[in-house]
């Protein structure tokens, strides 16, 4: 009869149970769906079934408005970093016995807390679960088929390290990933937590600017990381066009268009996974794509993106980036997306994507005015 132990997490370090005195290979499967363009596992915290996003480029967090629920012990405020550098400061707590599937349960676990947003409410999630949740074990993220499949201690049966491509494992066990990025080595950071292929940051921009083509200018500012909104944050954007990205297996990708994000450090998001599966030996530091086929892929015909970015701010919507000639600007009210009025929208940023995602054709418009007694109807394209 085969026996299974469980991998026990104390705050970060790792305890295992062992059969005979030797750690047999285990395996388990934990579903997944896609809401919204997250990754939503089903976990219990204290017993009680919990919804988490999984984000590898996320800390574990958990929001304000869930910790009476789950019966957290809060205490003084920790430092954070978001998708944009941002530096935050949120209380963390303590949750007892987070389980992630069969083998996975954290005894104690710290998490920061959050406030409450249309974000996570938009998602079902109480919380999110990053790297950290992971490290002690080989996580294979299998898009397709909606499934993690975690092995322990070690890979998979038939996998070599000698295929692997070494990581940097960050404060939060996030998978930093040498790619090839316009003729230049750039080390991307994984995320699981977006859903786009590909955001360029602007110091990685420039080591490679003479080997990408600019399609459009504009200025602004394109992701709310859990830090907020911040115009502070506004500066000039670019889409560009990279000729070719290579992952370290040496899968082409050719012209690759992305927005270069200032204050940001460069992301491939889980539409990578579109194309094969990624398998993360956290404890070995391993990162290893399995392509569904070593063909070149051209991705201009994905190029296409909205010439606007719309983003909750204070309880309303405004405009928060314009890329290209438009006859609107940053920090304009938007009231209306193409007829559907805003005026009753969760503010999130999902609920926006919602709504751009069911408008077929590539010229929509939006009303934008200080008040509704100065609303004027813009035209909005596909770049």
């Amino acid at each position: 009869m085969k026996k299974i132990f469980k991998l026990l997490l104390y705050s970060g370090m790792l305890s295992s149970y062992t059969v005979c005195g030797q750690v047999q290979r285990q395996t388990d499967t934990i579903p997944f769906e896609i809401v919204h363009g997250k990754f939503i596992i089903e976990a219990t915290i204290n017993g009680k079934p919990a919804r988490l996003i999984m984000d590898t480029g996320g800390i574990n967090t958990l929001t304000s408005d869930t910790v009476n629920h789950y019966r957290t012990a809060v205490s003084s405020a920790g430092t954070f970093a978001d998708v944009n550098n941002a530096q935050l400061n949120f209380d963390v707590g303590t949750v007892q016995n987070l389980h992630i599937g069969n083998l996975l349960v954290w005894k104690t676990a710290h998490m920061a807390v959050v406030p409450s947003s249309g974000f996570f409410r938009a998602v079902g999630a109480a919380g999110i679960v990053g790297g950290e949740a992971f490290q002690a074990v080989c996580l294979t993220i299998d898009k397709r088929n909606r499934q993690f499949i975690i092995t322990y201690p070690y890979r998979p049966k038939g996998v070599s390290r000698f295929d692997g491509t070494l990581m940097e494992l960050g404060q939060y066990v996030q998978p930093k990933v040498p790619m090839t990025i316009g003729g230049k080595t750039i080390s991307v950071l994984f995320d699981t937590g977006m859903p786009d292929f590909l955001a360029l940051g602007q110091q990685d921009y420039a080591r490679i600017k003479s080997s990408t083509e600019i399609r459009q200018a504009g200025y602004g500012f394109m992701y709310v990381g859990i830090g907020g909104f911040k115009r502070a944050q506004y500066d000039s954007l670019y889409k560009v066009s990279v000729p070719v990205m290579t992952t370290p297996n040496g899968k082409e990708f050719r012209n690759v268009s992305t927005v270069v994000t200032p204050h940001a450090q460069t992301i491939v998001g889980h539409a990578l996974l579109d194309y094969g599966r990624v398998m993360l030996d956290f404890p070995r530091g391993l990162f290893y794509f399995f392509p569904y086929d070593d063909k070149p892929t051209d991705m201009e015909a994905l190029s296409k993106m909205w010439n606007v970015k719309i983003l909750p701010v204070d309880g309303h919507f405004e405009v928060t980036a314009a890329i290209g000639d438009c006859d609107f600007q940053t920090g304009e009210r938007v009231w209306s997306i193409n007829g559907a009025d805003l005026s009753a929208t969760e503010q999130s940023e999902l609920a926006i994507d919602e709504i751009f995602a069911s408008i077929s054709e590539d010229t929509a418009w939006i009303l934008v005015g200080s008040d509704r007694k100065s609303l004027r109807k813009v035209a909005i394209r596909r770049i």
